[in-house]
């Protein structure tokens, strides 16, 4: 009786682990596909109609060439734009934020385009054209931003100037791919940067916790290891200004952030700021613009801050 107990125990046992191993699996692979299509493809498709007059205007009035940019650590296609003016010799890369695609950065690259700057803009991947699955806060994504960049420097002739430019979600990009290669960079221009995705994912489960009354211990243990074994990485990568922490750039760094902003706070470009070794750093705080407001609500002003720091580090 007691060896029949005993082999009884030991089946639930079994059951109990397997049960909590499929439910740790199912939790984990729920979590994790949330937090790679925080913004679905499909959805930046339909962004663009937000921009289209813009952007219709911005192709009519400029010279502009569409690529399809090989990624060579994925095999897919990068798509973007190459927009060019006479006269200018130096190129930006900028690199759009979540939910946007090349088509949402045409009031970015006007401004570049009167500083001398030619521009490439390009889809991250999952979004727009760019079919590369999941959104990985910046960690995959830096290696297209790299292509993009070796794609740049071969375009540029005699002491022509290579500049990178992240918006937002793209800022978190653009300083991983720094942290990665830099030579490729002469200035890198970060406007609203995401430090800590962390803080944005813990949002998403706290809405979680309340909607499916699930513990946020076991989302995040469970979000974390399915996350580790789908991409080799886990959550602790990615906060980008992690990537940087103690690194000097041999390129000037120029952040733009604002006291008003509710989507990546102030604090957030004051810890990239502070994490970046050297003194070849600036950062501009404005105190009334929200989330990316100030190049589309005061082109003049954002533009001289630009000019400003490109002057000082001629």
């Amino acid at each position: 009786m007691k060896k029949k107990s005993k082999n009884i125990l030991h089946v639930l046992l079994i059951i109990i682990i397997i049960s909590i191993i499929v439910l740790t699996y199912f939790t984990g692979k729920s979590v994790f596909e949330g937090i790679v299509n925080p913004v679905t493809r499909e959805q930046s498709i339909k962004n663009i109609e937000l921009f289209r007059d813009e952007y219709n205007n911005f192709e009519k009035s400029n010279d502009v060439e569409h690529l399809k940019i090989l990624s060579t650590e994925f095999g897919h296609n990068i798509p973007a734009i190459y927009v060019t003016r006479d006269g200018n010799k130096n190129i930006a890369v900028l690199i759009h934020g979540m939910g946007g695609t090349k088509e949402s950065l045409s009031h970015i690259a006007n401004i570049f385009l009167d500083l001398g700057y030619n521009c490439i803009i390009y889809d991250q991947r999952n979004s727009g054209e760019n079919m590369a699955n999941y959104s990985t806060y910046g960690i995959f994504e830096s290696y297209d931003a790299l292509d993009v960049l070796n794609f740049s420097k071969s375009k540029i002739d005699g002491d022509g100037k290579v500049l990178l430019y992240g918006e937002s979600y793209g800022g978190a990009t653009a300083l991983i791919t720094a942290s990665r290669d830099d030579e490729n960079i002469d200035y890198l221009v970060l406007d609203s940067p995401v430090a800590d995705f962390y803080e944005i994912i813990d949002q998403i489960f706290d809405k979680v916790v309340k909607e499916e009354n699930i513990p946020k211990g076991f989302l995040k243990f469970s979000g974390n290891l399915y996350t580790r074994l789908k991409l080799g990485f886990g959550f602790d990568k990615i906060n980008s200004a992690d990537w940087i922490k103690g690194k000097k750039f041999k390129s000037p760094v120029l952040i733009i952030n604002s006291k008003a902003d509710e989507v990546t706070p102030y604090h957030m470009g004051k810890e990239i700021y502070d994490s970046i070794s050297g003194n070849k750093k600036e950062l501009h705080t404005e105190k009334s613009y929200k989330h990316i407001e100030f190049a589309i609500k005061n082109p003049i002003g954002y533009k001289k801050v630009i000019s400003d720091f490109l002057l000082k580090y001629k």
